[in-house]
Order: C-alpha cells, then structure tokens, then sequence
C-alpha cells in the first residue's frame, strides 16, 4: 500500500469550495473525514481524484450521546461525574449502549457509504480526559455503577457515595495494577469488538486508530494507567495507529515527534502513521515551523504523514506551500 499523505478535515458548509481546492492543490492523496460530515456529494468528488477515504468514529466522546444517555457520564475518583470541558464531553467508555450505538455507527456508514470508503480510524479510544495541553489534569476514572461491577463482577447496581468511595479506595489503593490492566484490556477489547464486525462485514477496509502522543515516561506511564491505551495490546487490532503529535498544544518542539514515533514503532506491529498540528493553537504557528515538523514525521515514518487540519492550511497560503512541497517529494 503506498504511504498516505492526507488531511484530517471537518468540512465546512460555507469554505467547502475553497478548503476542497486547498486540498487538491496539496496534492493530498488521502483525507480522513468525520462520521458525520459525509455525503455522497463529497465522495463523488474524492472518487474522481482518486481519493482515499478514511473515517473518523469517535467512540467515547460526544454531547449528543451525553443527552440521549445521561448516565453515561464518567465518574472520577473523587465520586464526582466528569463534567463538559470546553468542546470536550466525555462519555463512560464502559457503557454498554454507548457500545451498542457505536457499532450502529460503524454499520449505519458503512451501509450507506461502503463501497466509496477505503478505512475506518477510531477516535477518542480512551478512558475520559483532556490532554491536547502542556500539564493535563490526571485522575483516574471510570468508577461508575456499570464500570463498578464490570471490574468486581458483581451484579450491576447503585451504589451509594459511601459505598463507592470505598470501592474507589480499595480499587486506587490495593488493586492499582489489576485496575490499570482491567482499564487496557476494556479499551482493547472493544477495538477488537469493531475488527471482528469489519472481518466479518468488509475485511477490504484498513482500521487505524487516533492515540495519544505520550512516552511510557511521561506522566508515569498515564497513557496506560490513565487513558488505558496500551498500544501493544492496540497494534494486535488495527492495522495502524496514529500517534497524535500536536507539538505546540503539547508544549513540545518539533524533534519531539521522533520521539514519539520511534518509542510508538518500538512497542506496536501495527503501522505507524503520525498526525501533525496545523492549526494555530495556542498561537500562530508559521509556516516554517509547520515544514519543520512534516520534515521530521516524514523522516521517521515510511508509511506517511496526516495533517490536522485541513481547514488551517486553506487558510494559509504560505502553509499550504509547504504542504505541497512535501507531498509532492
């Protein structure tokens, strides 16, 4: 399969044109977009530049969802429901209809759309937290009645707030370890729930997953003790996985995305496809700065180079020079 070069892209109704000229100018050849921004309009136009397609399917994330399922959710282990954070909603990665309704997801996009797609790449494949920030707040989650009796095997219940902080102790001070594999195993499991539905319904498809750009060093090892991705486990499912290197809202500079690559490639059989910042956050990142980073992620990856987004690069002529100048290698 030849390297992708693409673009992460939410479309925008009222800059359709002028971000679909942007990309083609790029000389992209492959674009990931969001569930629900796809439309037949759309994938008539990637399939007459011969496009791949990849979509985006959140998993445990979204306020619509957070509406229609009110218990989902997630509890943090100070017994408190995890509120909205900015655009994030977090949702219970155990909650068995969220499942359920994901995988309606990935049936509803592929009956509709199937035979224009080339890829599904999970998102937000994770236990709940804000991470795209130089010092994220750490806590460990999900202590919820479903997750509760899921880790104990007990029969769901409710618990009362004494009861669950003490189950909450018990759990952060006497089971830590078997409670941080519980939490990789449920996240790992679920990834194979959706391979299993693909072999079964279209094994064409390449599956890839979104991961947090974290070493095994940072933070004690919070990308499998907090988030639960361990991406061993992980790259036995998917065919890729794509390290989320946004330097800037990480507070790193760009050699730091090597980094995360090599330890990434080092610990996982699965591809390793980096997605690199183009947006301007937080401040304007130059045109230079955004080559400086492609030049490094193309270096240490041979299967290619996702930028997200599409959107930031449309915007600039001068990123999008350096874009096509890279894709065009």
């Amino acid at each position: 399969m030849p390297p992708i070069y693409g673009f992460y892209w939410s479309p925008s109704p009222t800059h359709l044109d002028e971000e679909w000229n942007a990309f083609v100018q790029s000389g992209a050849n492959s674009v990931v977009i969001q569930m629900h921004a796809l439309t037949d309009a759309l994938l008539k136009r990637c399939q007459q530049h011969s496009v791949m397609v990849y979509v985006d399917l959140p998993l445990f994330a979204g306020a619509d969802l957070r509406v229609s399922f009110p218990d989902s959710a997630p509890v943090d282990e100070h017994g408190s429901a995890m509120g909205i954070d900015n655009w994030y909603v977090p949702l219970c990665p155990n909650h068995a209809r969220i499942r359920a309704h994901r995988l309606a997801n990935l049936r509803g996009v592929l009956e509709r759309h199937g035979d224009a797609l080339h890829g599904i790449w999970l998102d937000f494949v994770r236990y709940p937290l804000r991470w795209e920030v130089p010092q994220p707040n750490l806590m460990q989650t999900c202590f919820c009645d479903q997750c509760l009796a899921l880790f104990f095997a007990h029969p769901l219940r409710e618990y009362a707030i004494d009861e669950r902080m003490a189950a909450i102790h018990a759990i952060l001070h006497k089971r830590l370890d078997a409670w941080v594999e519980w939490k990789c195993q449920r996240i790992a499991g679920f990834v194979q729930d959706i391979r299993d539905f693909l072999r079964t319904h279209r094994p064409d498809l390449r599956l890839g997953l979104f991961a947090l750009p974290w070493l095994l060093t940072d933070y004690d090892a919070a990308i499998r003790t907090i988030a639960g991705q361990d991406v061993t486990l992980l790259g036995r499912r998917v065919d890729a996985i794509s390290p989320m290197v946004y330097h800037r809202l990480c507070g790193q500079s760009p050699e730091w995305i090597a980094d995360v690559v090599e330890e990434m490639r080092m610990r996982s059989c699965a591809d390793i496809l980096p997605i690199v910042q183009t947006i301007d956050a937080p401040g304007a990142l130059s045109a230079a700065e955004l080559g400086c980073a492609l030049e490094i992620a193309r270096t240490v990856s041979d299967q290619g180079v996702l930028l997200f987004d599409l959107s930031a690069v449309a915007r600039d002529p001068g990123k999008l020079a350096v874009v096509r100048e890279m894709f065009e290698r």
